[in-house]
């Protein structure tokens, strides 16, 4: 069986949805029936043996209605569709743009949906989100200012969203089936284009490969990696760790991902005035990022938005570390039934965060590693891979 993955990005770029997309690639071509090409406009993906890439620099223009314009040219839309004529199966994370041509040439589409693209313009859903036109722009708006601080893109955006999410919203309808990866993914999509209902199976992504675990750091540790994001809860993560250094200054606080420059300057003025107590490592290698969550007491995911399913919190399960996570999105159903579920806390609640951070740090190191050992099962249980593979593949030879 042929089968195309179209994926705007592909993994080593992008974060938690282009890992899935790599792990499932390299899956399913585990799988002597399936001969899989990805076309994607990162330079340089992650090999996977037996997959064939295709590079299209037109998958990286930056702006989403300049993008999607791109590939409804005549001329492009020939191209593609003589590309299309190969395969059986069009398998789509990102490249919802591809799917009316595909579904022309009648090829069976699978979309995969890791964000809230069909549904919104920034492809994310902010706790306690309304819906409507004036909403969606309002939304928008906030988002790119909050986010990437651009007002050009926040008024742009703005402006476009209600008309673009409508575009992806349709084209998306015209898929045979609709990938959630959790039960409350697939309730949001559900809600708000049920249409789609009757399309939507939820399938775990696969699990990563991981580091051996370490021996935790002596020093009571706390890894924050979500960058100076707004809707990652990077605020939330500032308020709660000033708030909790004055009651327990031998605490240390890790800092990955992005972080402009006004925010490093800022954390070089805490530094001053806490002696040293955070330390921003900027970008990791994956697993040299999976090995901090696993010397660290706990990893911190103050989230303010329903993630689908992040990696972050079962990275940190899945190396032996609690995580201490908004109770939002899909993360109830990753630390249910587990001594992580008593971690998580309400949406922008710092006094709640505090309080589980003194929980984790009057546990014993024994306590911690019984804890991580736990934990670590519980993800292998639930993320079973062989399970996961056998969802996947029922799902393309329906």
């Amino acid at each position: 069986m042929k089968l195309l993955l179209v994926s705007e990005r592909f993994w080593p770029e992008g974060s938690g949805g282009t890992l899935a997309t790599y792990l499932i690639a390299k899956l399913i071509a585990s799988y002597s029936d399936f001969r899989i090409t990805v076309i994607t406009g990162t330079p340089n993906p992650a090999h996977i043996d037996g997959v064939r890439f295709i590079i299209d620099k037109a998958f990286r223009i930056r702006h989403k209605p300049l993008r999607w314009l791109y590939f409804l040219k005549p001329t492009v839309r020939e191209r593609y569709k003589g590309l299309l004529k190969e395969f059986d199966i069009v398998y789509i994370p990102y490249g919802y743009f591809l799917i009316p041509l595909a579904k022309e040439l009648d090829k069976r589409v699978v979309v995969h949906l890791h964000d809230y693209q069909p549904v919104s313009y920034n492809s994310v859903i902010l706790c306690n989100q309304q819906s409507g036109f004036v909403q969606e722009v309002r939304n928008e708006l906030v988002f790119e200012l909050l986010e990437h601080g651009n007002i050009k893109y926040a008024i742009i955006g703005s402006l476009l969203a209600p008309f673009i999410t409508k575009l992806s919203n349709s084209w998306i309808k015209e898929a045979d089936v609709v990938i959630c990866v959790s039960q409350r993914q697939a309730e949001i999509i559900s809600d708000l284009v049920p249409e789609l209902a009757h399309k939507i199976r939820i399938i775990y992504n696969p699990l990563p490969e991981t580091p051996q675990v370490e021996v935790k750091f002596k020093q009571s540790t706390f890894t924050y990696s979500g960058g100076d994001s707004y809707i990652k809860g990077f605020f939330v993560f500032m308020q709660a760790t000033l708030m909790f250094l004055k009651r327990r200054g031998d605490t240390k606080f890790l800092l990955l991902g992005r972080y402009g420059e006004i925010y490093k300057e800022l954390v070089r003025r805490l530094n001053n005035t806490f002696a040293g107590k955070f330390k921003v490592f900027g970008y990791l290698s994956h697993e040299d990022t999976l090995r901090l969550y696993s010397k660290s007491h706990a990893v911190l995911f103050p989230s303010i938005c329903e993630e689908p399913l992040p990696y972050t919190v079962i990275e940190a399960m899945i190396m032996g570390t609690l995580p201490i996570a908004s109770k939002i999105g899909g993360i109830p159903e990753i630390v249910q039934g587990t001594y992580a579920e008593k971690m998580l806390f309400p949406v922008n609640n710092v006094n709640e965060i505090i309080d589980r951070m003194e929980e984790v740090l009057s546990l014993s190191r024994e306590q911690l590693i019984n804890i991580g050992s736990e934990l670590r099962e519980a993800i292998l249980n639930r993320f079973n891979q062989e399970v996961i593979a056998q969802r996947l593949l029922a799902v393309f030879s329906e």
